[in-house]
């Protein structure tokens, strides 16, 4: 894969790239094509926001500016990290959208060979242009209580519709791995308990 011709986008809504992953992409990725993306919004919001503002800014500045053709983009969350030899491996991976494989919560979150989830992954530039916005979404049952699909099936559903492979392959760590089911937990306020969890950190 030729990276002198893809551009990645990091995201830090929550704490800056962990520091093996961007000398990793410092390294191989040419001079002004790794971009972080530093707006404080929901995450949904944000990953749309990636796209739109991160991935098709991007890759229509360096058409225009510099004349270069954006094959790949790369998204990339901040507590991901790079490992050896999963990274290549997962470059490796043929198909038009293709995720980092990383542990995750549930046992069957790889099971199919078209599953994608978004803490790591990259596409063709065509595929952010030919899918309509928004890119990712989350389905709800018709009370708004339970989320029926996360923001990862819906982009893929998207990207299969239109006609492109997706893939998945390759390792990575990623610390904040979850499935999209979450956890409900009432618990009683104390006077001594905190009232919402720690914020995530990043970097090493």
């Amino acid at each position: 894969m030729d990276l002198s011709r893809s551009i990645v986008i990091g995201n830090t809504f929550s704490g800056p790239i962990k520091r093996t992953t961007a000398k990793w992409l410092l390294d191989h990725f040419p001079p002004g094509h790794f971009l972080c993306y530093v707006k404080e919004v929901p995450m949904i919001v944000g990953r749309n926001a990636m796209i739109r503002d991160g991935g098709l800014a991007t890759i229509n500045r360096f058409q225009k500016d510099q004349g270069i053709e954006v094959d790949w983009v790369f998204f990339v969350d901040n507590d991901v990290t790079i490992t050896k030899p999963g990274i290549d491996n997962f470059l490796a991976v043929p198909g038009d959208v293709v995720s980092c494989e990383c542990r995750m919560q549930s046992a069957h979150a790889w099971g199919e060979k078209d599953a994608f989830h978004d803490h790591f992954w990259r596409c063709r530039a065509e595929v952010l242009r030919a899918i309509e916005p928004p890119w990712f979404t989350e389905n709800w049952t018709e009370d708004g209580c339970n989320v029926v699909g996360c923001e990862c099936l819906t982009f893929r559903a998207k990207a299969i519709e239109a006609g492109f492979r997706v893939r998945h392959g390759g390792w990575c760590g990623h610390e904040n791995a979850h499935s999209w089911t979450g956890r409900r937990v009432l618990t009683p306020v104390t006077g001594d308990a905190p009232t919402q969890s720690a914020p995530a950190t990043g970097g090493v």
